[in-house]
């Protein structure tokens, strides 16, 4: 299964991959029942595809990439808060440079009531995911939407995990629920304390 049947007798359009990627992001997941609405297309280019949905709470972000051929597609999904923009990663919040959209992992590992000594365990010893994520990942579903097509597996992860987490997953990126947010920012910055990682900006920037 690809993208969509590509006609090898013309030109690709990014229109054509951008609404097909839309098409099977809507197909997959509750977009209607959890108010999200599109709110951003950037379909110029087949390797720059960006499609954002904004709910009350928070934004995600589709961004997906062919390089030459749909075995080679790839997509990266990000969730952010409200304010953050649609092209850029960090911007200005309270005087320092922050990063406004999150991979769903460290979220969820948050939000599964992990101390940062344990999501660092999970991390470097266990070499586990968060429960919900590897539980799909072996799941037959799981095995069968990674042979089958790859980007499909990542859009119906997320919907697994709305359903497991429901509106505590979305409530996290919510800008009117600002000490949750802060729990999460305290926790990131002792969790990667303890992984010994190092970067240019300090991980708990993040808004």
């Amino acid at each position: 299964m690809n993208l969509y049947p590509r006609d090898a007798n013309r030109p690709e359009r990014g229109e054509d991959v951008g609404n097909a990627l839309r098409a099977l992001i809507e197909e997959n997941l509750e977009i209607k029942r959890w108010n999200f609405r599109l709110t951003f297309t950037k379909f110029i280019k087949p390797r720059n595809i960006k499609i954002i949905y904004d709910s009350e709470w928070c934004r995600i972000k589709f961004m997906f990439s062919r390089m030459h051929f749909p075995e080679t597609d790839e997509i990266l999904v990000e969730y952010g808060r409200l304010h953050a923009p649609n092209e850029e990663a960090f911007i200005l919040w309270n005087g320092k440079m922050c990063r406004c959209w999150h991979n769903i992992l460290d979220p969820l590992r948050f939000l599964d009531g992990l101390t940062p000594a344990e999501a660092c365990e999970q991390v470097l010893v266990e070499k586990e995911l968060p429960s919900a994520v590897k539980n799909f990942r072996q799941s037959l579903r799981g095995e069968e939407l990674l042979k089958e097509y790859s980007p499909k597996y990542a859009i119906v992860l997320q919907s697994v995990l709305w359903k497991t987490y429901g509106k505590k997953l979305f409530e996290l990126f919510d800008i009117r629920q600002p000490h949750l947010w802060e729990d999460y920012r305290q926790f990131l910055k002792e969790y990667y304390r303890l992984l010994g990682l190092k970067s240019r900006r300090p991980p708990e920037n993040i808004c």
